[in-house]
């Protein structure tokens, strides 16, 4: 015996009815869908990962609901049944993208910490974001085919003329669900606009077909007392949350707006010594660059991008990534003569950039709108110093870090040109040769398709954790290099901020070997976009040591070594955090602040001791990262202690440590004299 009830002939109004709502089930997917790809891109960046997870997830809700709506349609033909299936993804939407979205996407995105390494941690955050999100309304729309088919089965045309009509009907919904939110709803209104229409036209076409089946006075007081519901409640539930931001944060953002690419935060504040400092975010945690307005060259970051050309003289520079300007402000109040282009791809950036930043509006500068990439192929000018600082929140776009991109720039460079890169890798140099397998170093490939696009030196700078090169058209000796921006920092005319980025540049830089050029290089063609990413570099680190540690070698080649070799007292106490049960950051901290932390600081100053003069700077650089100087600083620096002569290995570390600390806390005028101890006396020239 058959469960479903036999269909009845439909009238016209009818049939127009239920072919309006195939349209608008095809348009509502994918405006649900595009709005899903904003979302996702501005929380968890735009990699190939990212859309991978959405559109995968997206079609197994199809493809379930496709398969649960003709089993329901032939169980619960009428359409009620349909509409209130309709109804609750019209409610889960205002419920999780209105009222809750805030705070369950602060969830998904604190799932990196439980996802801390690997593949895993790129997919799973924004798959649980798209699950809770988007999977269910995907599922509940995607119940509106079948139930249309069934109830137009007894339509004169037949079932399969039937089908055909509602799905081309379906499928012009869907490209205008692509197109309006693409070009218009979301750069104009933005995601919560945009869902606001998801809501009201799903809402409206549930009211229309309730009153086509005679059911006006409940509809009408449901719907009523949802919108006002919806009207109230939103607003102050949004404003509810981002007031809950705690006090140790910026203040509340100066502007805050959706543009083309993401959401556009900036944040105004003083510093410890008062100075006005902006900040712009981009992403949902990270805060891309600092601009102090009033002293262009005091944030210590920004500085270290223009100070190598700065010391050789350059004159005409190339920003790609401009962002709020740091850079091209640093550079100008630097030499006011430069010739600057500023290349940013989103058209807000670059407008707020010239609203908050006064060198932004120099005539010395001249501003492009357009993708860094596609800039650097139709451009035809020559510089003499690029600046590559190109981010998708937190990502390295792949299509700007492969050896195909570096070959491009190479080609705009003076032939003593230089191109500098934030990469946001840093490589630990950790490692004692007992790893099996070794961590995957991806800013090693970056040098590799460096040096095979052209660049014949190249050098690297760690200090900050962030991995900035130095890439230079030709063979540049380290000697020379070092030797400009230690020129610059003993120079009384220079700006303090300034000397103090060129000194400890020149003490921090490392050489790249040539043969790093044998690995592989990233290239359009091959790129793993989900390990170009700091934080997972480092826990795969912590996890390889810990792993290395089990090797009956470990006794002989490293703990024997004791207190002589620098690269081995980190391996050990790095080793110690990896076999903590907790290798990440996070145990690194609580690590440092043990008896653990208090023997590493121990171990250092002890090797401190007896370190070759010839090869200090080089070690410190290698392998002694900036965050273990922060978490020893009372142990190693200079205060509170009577210091050796600056060309002791000794006084010249103290004095080191004294002034990364300075440093690295942008208070660059008061490095300045410890910086030319360490300088005048020689130790690292």
């Amino acid at each position: 015996m058959s469960t479903s009830a036999e269909p009845q002939p439909v009238s016209r109004l009818f049939s127009v009815y239920l072919h309006g709502l195939a349209f608008l089930g095809g348009f509502n997917v994918m405006l649900l869908e595009m709005c899903a790809f904003r979302v996702l891109q501005t929380t968890f960046g735009s990699s190939i990962y990212v859309t991978g997870v959405l559109l995968a997830l997206v079609m197994i809700a199809l493809s379930a609901g496709y398969f649960l709506g003709g089993r329901f349609s032939q169980r619960n033909a009428p359409l009620e049944f349909l509409l209130g299936v309709i109804s609750l993804a019209v409610v889960y939407v205002w419920v999780t993208g209105g009222l809750l979205s805030e705070p369950l996407l602060d969830f998904s995105f604190d799932l990196r910490k439980v996802f801390s390494s690997g593949l895993a941690g790129h997919l799973m955050p924004p798959a649980v974001a798209t699950l809770i999100f988007y999977m269910g309304p995907m599922l509940a729309l995607s119940h509106v085919s079948p139930f249309l088919i069934r109830l137009l089965a007894t339509h004169p045309r037949g079932v399969g003329a039937t089908a055909g009509n509602l799905m081309a009907v379906s499928n012009v919904g869907s490209i205008v669900g692509t197109t309006l939110p693409s070009f218009v709803l979301i750069p104009l209104l933005g995601v919560p606009t945009t869902l606001g229409i998801f809501i009201g036209s799903l809402g409206l076409i549930v009211v229309a077909g309730l009153v086509l089946v005679r059911k006006r006075a409940p509809v009408t007081a449901l719907a009523g007392g949802v919108l006002l519901v919806a009207v109230v409640a939103t607003p102050l539930l949004r404003d509810a949350w981002a007031a809950r931001a705690p006090a140790s944060a910026a203040e509340r953002p100066v502007f805050e707006s959706e543009s083309l690419y993401g959401n556009v935060k900036i944040f105004r504040s003083q510093d410890g010594d008062g100075d006005e400092k902006l900040e712009f975010m981009p992403s949902r945690d990270y805060v891309h660059s600092t601009v102090y307005p009033g002293q262009p060259l005091k944030d210590q970051f920004t500085t270290a991008y223009a100070n190598v050309g700065l010391s050789r003289g350059a004159g005409r520079y190339l920003i790609l990534g401009t962002a709020l300007g740091g850079v091209v402000s640093a550079i100008l109040e630097a030499n006011p003569q430069a010739r600057i282009t500023a290349v940013e791809i989103d058209p807000l950036v670059m407008d707020l950039a010239q609203r908050y930043v006064p060198a932004m509006r120099s005539p010395n500068v001249r501003r492009v709108v357009e993708d860094a990439r596609l800039f650097l192929r139709e451009d035809t000018q020559e510089y003499d110093y690029i600046v590559v600082d190109i981010f998708s929140g937190e990502q390295l776009p792949a299509h700007c870090v492969s050896q195909e991109f570096f070959s491009l720039a190479l080609a705009r460079l003076a032939p003593d040109g230089v191109l500098q890169m934030n990469t946001n890798l840093w490589d630990f140099h950790i490692t004692t040769g007992l790893e099996q397998p070794e961590p995957f170093v991806p800013v090693r490939h970056i040098h590799s398709a460096l040096l095979r696009a052209g660049f014949a030196s190249l050098y690297q700078s760690d200090f900050f954790e962030h991995g900035h090169l130095y890439a230079f058209r030709q063979a540049t000796p380290e000697a020379e290099v070092r030797g400009a921006l230690a020129r610059g920092a003993l120079d009384p005319s220079v700006e303090p901020n300034l000397r103090a980025s060129y000194g400890m540049t020149a003490l921090a830089l490392v050489p790249i070997p040539d043969a790093e050029r044998e690995l592989r290089p990233f290239t359009d063609h091959w790129l793993p976009e989900h390990l170009l990413h700091l934080k997972d570099n480092f826990d795969l680190y912590l996890r390889a040591l810990a792993r290395a540690r089990q090797s009956p070698e470990w006794k002989t080649r490293v703990e024997a070594a004791g207190d002589t070799q620098l690269r081995f007292i980190s391996a050990r106490h790095y080793a110690d955090v990896g076999a903590s049960g907790a290798p990440s950051y996070d145990g690194y901290r609580a690590y440092m602040k043990g008896e653990g932390g208090a023997d590493y600081c121990r171990d250092v100053l002890a090797w401190a001791k007896q370190a070759p003069a010839n090869t200090l700077f080089l070690d410190l650089s290698r392998y002694l990262h900036t965050r273990v100087i922060h978490a020893c600083e009372h142990a190693l620096s200079s205060q509170g202690t009577e210091l050796p002569g600056a060309g002791t290995p000794e006084g010249a570390f103290r004095r080191y440590v004294s002034a990364a600390l300075l440093v690295d806390d942008n208070q660059g005028a008061k490095a300045v004299p410890l910086l030319e101890e360490i300088l005048k006396a020689r130790a690292v020239l």
